[in-house]
Protein backbone atom coordinates (compact mmCIF):
# COMPACT_ATOMS: atom_id res chain seq x y z
CA UNK A 1 0.00 0.00 0.00
CA UNK A 2 1.29 3.39 -1.09
CA UNK A 3 0.43 6.42 1.17
CA UNK A 4 0.46 9.57 -0.49
CA UNK A 5 1.05 12.85 1.06
CA UNK A 6 -0.28 16.34 0.10
CA UNK A 7 2.82 18.61 -0.03
CA UNK A 8 2.13 22.76 0.53
CA UNK A 9 1.81 22.70 -3.15
CA UNK A 10 -0.96 20.89 -3.50
CA UNK A 11 1.21 17.76 -5.35
CA UNK A 12 0.49 14.31 -3.95
CA UNK A 13 3.90 12.89 -2.92
CA UNK A 14 4.47 8.67 -2.17
CA UNK A 15 5.72 8.43 1.79
CA UNK A 16 7.11 5.31 0.70
CA UNK A 17 10.06 4.27 -1.70
CA UNK A 18 8.35 1.64 -3.66
CA UNK A 19 9.82 -1.31 -5.12
CA UNK A 20 13.64 -0.82 -6.22
CA UNK A 21 15.34 -3.27 -8.82
CA UNK A 22 18.15 -4.99 -6.52
CA UNK A 23 21.46 -6.13 -8.00
CA UNK A 24 21.33 -9.74 -8.96
CA UNK A 25 24.92 -10.81 -7.34
CA UNK A 26 26.36 -13.39 -5.54
CA UNK A 27 25.66 -13.19 -1.41
CA UNK A 28 28.95 -13.15 0.19
CA UNK A 29 27.81 -13.76 3.62
CA UNK A 30 26.88 -17.41 4.37
CA UNK A 31 23.57 -17.11 6.42
CA UNK A 32 22.55 -14.45 4.28
CA UNK A 33 22.49 -16.62 1.64
CA UNK A 34 21.09 -19.46 2.84
CA UNK A 35 18.33 -17.25 4.01
CA UNK A 36 17.93 -15.68 0.31
CA UNK A 37 17.85 -19.18 -1.14
CA UNK A 38 15.19 -20.71 1.22
CA UNK A 39 12.87 -16.91 -0.19
CA UNK A 40 13.75 -17.54 -3.65
CA UNK A 41 13.33 -21.08 -3.46
CA UNK A 42 9.65 -20.65 -2.50
CA UNK A 43 8.86 -17.83 -4.68
CA UNK A 44 10.14 -20.03 -7.15
CA UNK A 45 8.14 -22.72 -6.44
CA UNK A 46 4.81 -19.99 -6.15
CA UNK A 47 5.49 -19.27 -9.43
CA UNK A 48 5.83 -22.64 -11.28
CA UNK A 49 2.55 -23.51 -9.30
CA UNK A 50 1.11 -20.24 -10.62
CA UNK A 51 2.29 -20.92 -14.00
CA UNK A 52 0.43 -24.46 -14.35
CA UNK A 53 -2.75 -23.23 -12.77
CA UNK A 54 -2.79 -20.64 -15.35
CA UNK A 55 -1.94 -22.20 -18.51
CA UNK A 56 -2.00 -26.41 -17.89
CA UNK A 57 1.90 -26.13 -18.06
CA UNK A 58 3.47 -29.28 -16.76
CA UNK A 59 6.65 -28.33 -14.98
CA UNK A 60 9.61 -29.62 -13.26
CA UNK A 61 12.44 -27.76 -10.72
CA UNK A 62 15.12 -29.40 -8.95
CA UNK A 63 17.22 -27.13 -6.85
CA UNK A 64 20.14 -28.26 -4.69
CA UNK A 65 21.33 -26.10 -1.67
CA UNK A 66 24.41 -24.93 -0.51
CA UNK A 67 23.97 -27.31 2.30
CA UNK A 68 24.06 -30.23 -0.77
CA UNK A 69 19.75 -30.16 0.62
CA UNK A 70 17.60 -31.06 -2.86
CA UNK A 71 14.01 -29.79 -3.31
CA UNK A 72 11.71 -30.53 -6.24
CA UNK A 73 8.53 -29.02 -7.15
CA UNK A 74 6.73 -30.45 -10.02
CA UNK A 75 3.21 -31.11 -11.61
CA UNK A 76 1.85 -33.48 -12.33
CA UNK A 77 5.02 -34.63 -10.58
CA UNK A 78 8.42 -34.20 -11.06
CA UNK A 79 9.02 -37.97 -12.10
CA UNK A 80 6.38 -37.81 -14.79
CA UNK A 81 7.33 -34.42 -16.01
CA UNK A 82 11.26 -36.10 -16.33
CA UNK A 83 10.23 -39.23 -18.12
CA UNK A 84 8.04 -37.55 -20.37
CA UNK A 85 11.30 -35.34 -21.40
CA UNK A 86 13.63 -38.35 -21.27
CA UNK A 87 11.16 -40.23 -23.85
CA UNK A 88 10.28 -37.35 -26.19
CA UNK A 89 13.55 -35.82 -25.36
CA UNK A 90 15.70 -38.92 -27.49
CA UNK A 91 14.43 -37.78 -30.89
CA UNK A 92 13.90 -33.81 -29.98
CA UNK A 93 16.78 -31.45 -29.53
CA UNK A 94 14.86 -28.34 -29.72
CA UNK A 95 15.95 -27.94 -25.91
CA UNK A 96 19.71 -27.55 -27.06
CA UNK A 97 18.69 -25.41 -30.21
CA UNK A 98 16.91 -22.99 -28.25
CA UNK A 99 18.03 -22.37 -25.05
CA UNK A 100 21.73 -24.19 -24.78
CA UNK A 101 23.21 -20.51 -25.47
CA UNK A 102 21.78 -18.93 -22.59
CA UNK A 103 22.15 -21.73 -20.58
CA UNK A 104 25.94 -21.64 -20.96
CA UNK A 105 25.42 -18.01 -21.23
CA UNK A 106 24.08 -18.44 -17.19
CA UNK A 107 27.01 -19.99 -16.32
CA UNK A 108 25.17 -23.43 -15.43
CA UNK A 109 26.28 -25.99 -18.19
Amino acid sequence: MVIKNESSDGVMKKKTQGRKKIEIKKVEKLSYRQVTFSKRRVGLFKKASELCAESGAEIAIIVQSIGKRVFAFGHPTVDSVINRVEINGSSDNSYERDYSGTYKELGAG
